[in-house]
């Protein structure tokens, strides 16, 4: 096994002829989500690799070679996917895995009119015409090129059961099985529309070259070759009908144009490579898949989606319960309280209006009766006026208010004036209003005594 080759610097992908393929629409890229785990069987090895896909681009976090793994126990082998996976940080992740070039038939058909739903009956009435294994039991699988055109993968349902028992024993889950071409039609466009035409190829350990293309005569076009490049390409590219001027590429170059961001392609096996584009981004990506889905294991966190919405559901009818309903119970409360202030408000008004009349007319009543009092107090004032002033002082003005009187005049001294006032039971706080004047031999006064009990009326 060798060394996991996390890869960190993104390196910039060659120049393809043409114009720069457009990236799928933003809805698309939204979905792009998610972590593969890529496995391709070569030469007796398991070449594995990790892709992280995000919506800006796909990240290679590592890559390995288990080497010779058919001769090998399973257990053991698969100790060592499982210690590369850990030491990757995703140990939960379940492979995908491609089988071997050799052991699966593609077909491409045509099935004009056909209706998404009877697309696989359709298929199923031609399989025995696309394959040579006569009755032998087999497993299948389809994915649409365009509205008239479909891809199928056929393998042996033996080798199917081969692996999945290989890979049982190991103790390493399995989310699909499946074959090259349908994991790099789905990966060219993972992020990009794929272009008009592609042509590509890899080199295998045991001299074999794989080719890959797409054209307008061949919508999907997959081929193994047991002869060296030179002489494969030229083959295939008569096949697909192509121009001698179309680019050819190694399919790891192919991947990556597509893919910016996906690392070192140097050091990255190409087939299990497009295995963990194509897998890495389940919400967007479909390609086929040999396994059954109720043999495949789930390596997306969107199997726990369905537990985390109820979880979610069961939290916000708590809150509703236990906050919501009060806080609505509340404001309805205080609303019902509001509407009826305003519903009584013209009548607390009115209310209001009654009072401050009521307290005007008490006013006035004091005020009357006061009045009525007014005379006999004010000759009381008078009399007593006449009873303590001394004989020699004359008064020239008398002014009775309600609450002090103010008496002007002359007398030999003033002076004395106001302890005579304090001594009254009438009068009280008594003090010159304006300075005593010498006129000869009187004194000029004006004095203002405060009525004993009545301070703090208003004058009238």
């Amino acid at each position: 096994m060798t060394v996991p080759q996390p890869i960190n610097a993104p390196q910039e992908p060659p120049a393809r002829s043409g114009e720069e393929t457009p990236q799928v629409s933003a809805w698309r890229r939204i979905g792009i989500f998610g972590t593969g785990f890529g496995v391709a069987v070569a030469n007796g090895d398991l070449e594995a690799v990790i892709v992280r896909s995000r919506a800006s681009a796909s990240t290679v976090v590592a890559s390995t070679v288990v080497r010779n793994f058919v001769a090998r126990p399973a257990a053991e082998w698969g100790t060592e996917l499982s210690q590369f996976l850990a030491s990757a940080g995703e140990p939960h992740l379940a492979a995908t895995l491609i089988l071997p070039r050799e052991d699966v038939i593609v077909r491409t058909l045509r099935l004009s009119g056909v209706a998404e739903k009877d697309t696989a009956a359709a298929i199923e009435l031609q399989l025995d015409t696309l394959h040579p294994w006569d009755e032998e039991p087999i497993a299948w699988a389809w994915w649409r090129l365009s509205p008239s055109e479909v891809a199928v993968g056929i393998a042996r349902e033996s080798t199917l059961s081969h692996y999945e028992t290989l890979f049982s024993e190991a103790g390493i889950p399995m989310a699909a099985v499946t074959f090259s071409a349908a994991v790099i039609h789905t990966a060219l466009r993972l992020h990009h529309v794929a272009p008009a035409s592609i042509f590509c190829y890899t080199c295998t350990a045991a001299g074999r070259v794989e080719v890959y293309g797409e054209s307008e005569s061949k919508p999907c076009y997959s081929a193994g070759f047991a002869m060296a490049s030179e002489r494969a390409l030229p083959l295939a590219r008569a096949e697909l009908r192509l121009p001698h001027d179309c680019a050819t590429l190694e399919l790891s170059d192919a991947l990556s144009a597509q893919t910016p961001g996906a690392g070192d392609r140097t050091k990255v096996p190409a087939i299990a490579y497009a295995a963990a584009l194509a897998s890495s981004a389940p919400l967007t990506s479909r390609f086929a898949n040999l396994l059954p889905a109720a043999r495949r294991a789930s390596h997306s966190r969107t199997q726990y989606l369905i537990p985390a919405t109820l979880g979610a559901l069961l939290l916000l009818a708590l809150l509703a319960v236990l906050v919501l309903f009060p806080w609505l119970n509340e404001r309805r409360y205080v609303a019902d309280l509001t509407a009826e202030q305003h519903k009584l408000q013209p009548s607390a008004l009115r209310v209001q209006t009654i009072d401050k009349t009521l307290a005007a007319h008490r006013a006035r009543i004091a005020s009357l009766d006061d009045f009525r009092h007014r005379p006999q107090a004010d000759l009381d004032v008078l009399n007593e006026l006449v009873r303590i002033l001394p004989d020699k002082a004359w008064t020239s003005s008398i002014e009775i208010f309600p609450d002090s009187v103010v008496i002007a005049g002359e007398t030999e001294q003033a002076a004395p004036l106001l302890k005579l006032l304090d001594s009254s039971p009438l009068f009280q706080n008594s003090e010159f209003v304006m300075s005593v004047t010498h006129n000869g031999q009187t004194d000029q006064f004006r004095i203002k005594s405060i009525r004993r009990g009545r301070a703090g009326r208003n004058t009238p």
